[in-house]
């Protein structure tokens, strides 16, 4: 992996990989989607449509610059697809620095980055000025102060950059980074996928298949009879959500009183 990579993503909260989708990838990928996802501007994606959906969860460039970030410790959390009819957040910029509660943040200590949330845009056509696409205020995820009101607009803001993409890019970027969608009239056509990925140990979406949590973990060379199930209709309803609701940072109700 090439070291300026981790040095764009670094500086300015994201960075472009050319071509992390080879041709023939590309033409399966176009194909599909001519054939079946023309009628919605959103699909979240079924790994089950193919291979060639499936290979987009660990590209090999991109795969390799994610196994840095998160130090071989991440996993994917959710993907979905977006033409030139979806706008994120309503047209306004969001996120930022501050979303620790949220699991978006972005750190470095000691040399090492320690991030939240990271989102890949693959662009599956070339996306210019022409077309709805992806905006942003650059080193924004490292800021120390709240965003202006001013500054979450994507019209005559003097902080925004736009960033364009051509067919086979991969475009990653930190969550914690200002950014949204640039919203173009009479749009000509964008398909892009997009891919978030967290650290190992949390979720961003609440998982649909998770159920509650009804034993504890034992514990690691001392427990002698395992982790110990017990009943969830026994505990108040804040002893329920300490206990047994699934962990996930998208969503979570507040603890009851």
């Amino acid at each position: 992996m090439k070291p300026e990579y981790v040095y764009q993503f670094d500086l300015n909260g994201y960075v472009i990989i050319p071509n992390a989708i080879t041709r023939p990838h590309l033409q399966r990928l176009q194909e599909y989607w001519s054939e079946h996802l023309t009628d919605h501007s959103l699909h979240d994606i079924n790994l089950d449509w193919g291979k060639e959906w499936r290979d987009l969860i660990d590209p090999e460039s991109v795969y390799r610059f994610l196994d840095i970030v998160y130090r071989s410790k991440f996993r994917l959390d959710h993907m979905f697809c977006a033409d030139e009819r979806f706008v994120s957040s309503g047209g306004n910029l969001h996120h930022g620095a501050d979303m620790f509660d949220e699991g978006i943040y972005y750190l470095v200590r000691n040399h090492r980055i320690h991030s939240g949330l990271i989102a890949v845009q693959y662009a599956l056509s070339d996306i210019g000025a022409r077309e709805s696409h992806f905006c942003c205020i650059p080193g924004s995820h490292r800021a120390s102060f709240p965003v202006p009101d001013q500054y979450r607009n994507v019209t005559d803001n003097p902080l925004l950059r736009h960033i364009f993409l051509q067919a086979g890019d991969a475009l990653i970027f930190s969550e914690a980074l200002v950014h949204g969608t640039f919203k173009v009239e009479n749009s000509g056509r964008r398909r892009s996928v997009f891919a978030r990925f967290m650290n190992n140990y949390s979720y961003f979406r609440k998982p649909p298949a998770h159920q509650e949590i009804m034993a504890l973990p034992a514990t690691p060379n001392y427990s002698a009879s395992g982790a110990q199930a017990f009943s969830v209709d026994h505990l108040t309803q804040r002893q329920r959500q300490l206990v047994a609701e699934p962990a996930y940072s998208r969503g979570h109700a507040p603890i009851g009183g």
